[in-house]
């Protein structure tokens, strides 16, 4: 989870659109801990332990909200909301307070247990894009049952942002169009390594269920789906893809 002498933290920025303009798209930053698979007992130890601490303390502040995700590759996904950016200054010393609230002798031994099992980490904050996402009217699987998801990095070539984007709505004119009843999430990422990049997350519930509904609605897109496929190769320098499942017990919701 947040190692305060790590980097920054995971954060969620919404902004307030103004009337005469489209709405902002909601950011995160997005803090990643990438774990020795051999001390993974050890790591998801500390933060399960650290998650307790604020429960006992039952600590409010916005600063330790965290949804968590893991991928099959024992990366840690940590994801914030904040009001603004303004909150920032607050979230780093709400963490920094946090060895007084929790006790020193308590957080020493998280801390230790937690980077100790790490092999690196890192942050970026990214932004999701509901322009260029699909929700379908009437949805295959309800959020609960969602708790895999796919995730695909398309890194574009540099300058290709603009035609990116235009491939994702032409996605979701054809979804839209053959009613697919499984939806899409499109971020980007405005800090980090090796931009520009777009992320397509594709939520399942579980790798079997993903890949059964990917071969229906390939079949139900058509030749229409390979043509936008075709388009979004011609932008893209490198294609990654992780699946991740969300871990409700190394996440903390503020009561």
């Amino acid at each position: 989870m947040k190692r305060l002498s790590l980097a920054v933290l995971v954060t969620v920025i919404s902004l307030a659109a103004f009337a005469a303009e489209p709405p902002k798209p909601q950011l995160y930053s997005l803090y990643e801990e990438v774990v020795n698979p051999s001390m993974m007992t050890q790591y998801e130890g500390a933060t399960k332990d650290l998650v307790k601490a604020l429960g006992e303390k039952k600590l409010t502040s916005a600063s330790f909200v965290v949804n968590t995700y893991m991928t099959s590759d024992f990366h840690y996904l940590y994801m914030t909301p904040i009001a603004s950016w303004a909150q920032l200054d607050t979230i780093d010393n709400d963490w920094r307070e946090l060895k007084e609230k929790i006790g020193a002798e308590r957080w020493t031994d998280i801390q230790k247990r937690g980077n100790g099992a790490m092999s690196s980490y890192d942050s970026a904050i990214i932004a999701r894009r509901d322009e260029l996402s699909y929700r379908p009217e009437t949805p295959r699987l309800p959020e609960e049952r969602e708790p895999f998801a796919r995730l695909e990095f398309y890194y574009l070539k540099p300058g290709a942002e603009e035609q990116a984007e235009q491939v994702a709505k032409d996605y979701v004119t054809l979804f839209k169009e053959k009613k697919i009843a499984d939806g899409f999430s499109i971020y980007t990422a405005l800090s980090g390594h090796d931009l520009p990049v777009l992320v397509a997350v594709i939520p399942a519930q579980s790798p079997a269920d993903f890949a059964a509904a990917d071969e229906r609605n390939t079949a139900a897109l058509g030749d229409a789906l390979r043509t936008l496929q075709g388009r979004a190769m011609s932008l893209t320098r490198r294609i990654e893809r992780k699946d991740v499942w969300f871990r409700p017990d190394l996440s903390y919701m503020a009561r």
